[in-house]
């Protein structure tokens, strides 16, 4: 039984690992961010984050963050704007994780943001309605990109798409991990573990009784 539940441990770890690899990007969660909030402007930088046009708003706690400890960026500071930065990956396929949300100054409305990593470019909306135009109560949701790589340098670049204004797109939480899928052989090596440990956990439950 030990030995079994030994094997499934490390099934898990596996299984978690593939999962749950380490982020290759630097500060996804803005915890460069002051107490409240900084406006930056093209040409500048915070941490490893460049700002590439127009200026955006860096947000420490003047609003809730997607992550604990962390900060968020609105894209429109004075004007809308974009953020960059450029990481290494090896070869293969990865998944670019976010948090979105929208300035709850700017009142009801919707935000786009276009956001670009390995060469991918995808379009993203939020609606700010009653219900999350409140600096307490953003309900930030979770977006993705997938992309490939043939190995290198990649560019990752925010760029809010609104025309004018001052309260933009939030965006919280970037990471980028690994998204190689698990060998088909190590999935069914799991699945006949977690078969395995019910079964003997069973066969000890009746032998109790």
């Amino acid at each position: 039984m030990k030995k079994i539940l030994s094997l499934a441990a490390l099934a898990t770890f596996l299984l978690g690992g593939s999962a749950h690899a380490a982020t290759l990007i630097l500060d996804g969660d803005f915890a460069n961010a002051n107490p409240s909030f900084a406006t930056i402007f093209n040409g500048s930088s915070f941490g490893p984050w460049n700002v590439t046009s127009g200026s955006i708003d860096l947000i420490g706690g003047y609003w809730q963050s997607p992550t604990v400890g962390g900060g968020s960026v609105d894209l429109d500071g004075k004007s809308p704007g974009s953020i960059s930065q450029v990481f290494n990956a090896p070869a293969g396929n990865y998944m670019l994780n976010f948090s979105l949300s929208g300035n709850p100054d700017g009142g009801i409305g919707t935000k786009f943001v276009q956001v670009s990593v390995g060469g991918t470019t995808e379009t993203f909306s939020y609606n700010v309605t009653a219900a999350n135009a409140r600096p307490s109560s953003m309900l930030y949701a979770p977006e993705s990109v997938a992309f490939s790589t043939p190995g290198g340098p990649i560019a990752l670049s925010f760029l809010s798409l609104d025309g004018a204004g001052s309260f933009g797109a939030v965006v919280g939480g970037v990471s980028v991990v690994s998204s190689v899928p698990l060998p088909a052989s190590l999935m069914l090596f799991i699945s006949g573990l977690t078969g395995l440990f019910f079964f003997a956990r069973r066969r000890q439950q009746n032998t109790k009784i």
